[in-house]
């Protein structure tokens, strides 16, 4: 296979002997080598203290309450275009809703 390369490039005037890459490496390929991935914004991780406790609360109130789970999901979809985690909703509504489940 590596011959084939070697023919391939040569055809297309490549010369893969002074690049210093292994052929078949995926620098041969073009492909730049950028580091890893970089991480996604995850909305937790930057809300303070008050919205964390309201998103624990009403977690633990969907686990545990079926009712009030369904009732989260219609909440989402009539006034949060829904959005159904609780990390993305602003802390009054998190307020709203688990003030009807006091």
């Amino acid at each position: 296979a590596a011959d084939g390369l070697a023919v391939i490039a040569q055809q297309q005037g490549v010369d893969l002997s002074s690049s210093g890459v292994a052929v078949g490496s995926k620098r041969s390929r073009g492909i730049v080598d950028a580091g890893p991935a970089a991480k996604r914004h995850r909305p937790g991780n930057d809300m303070d203290a008050t919205k964390r406790d309201l998103c624990t609360r009403l977690r633990t109130l969907q686990k545990s309450n079926a009712d009030a789970k369904e009732a989260w999901q219609q909440f989402c979809d009539s006034s949060a275009g829904g959005v159904k985690d609780p990390a993305r909703h602003e802390t009054a509504s998190l307020q709203t809703f688990l003030a009807t489940w006091a």
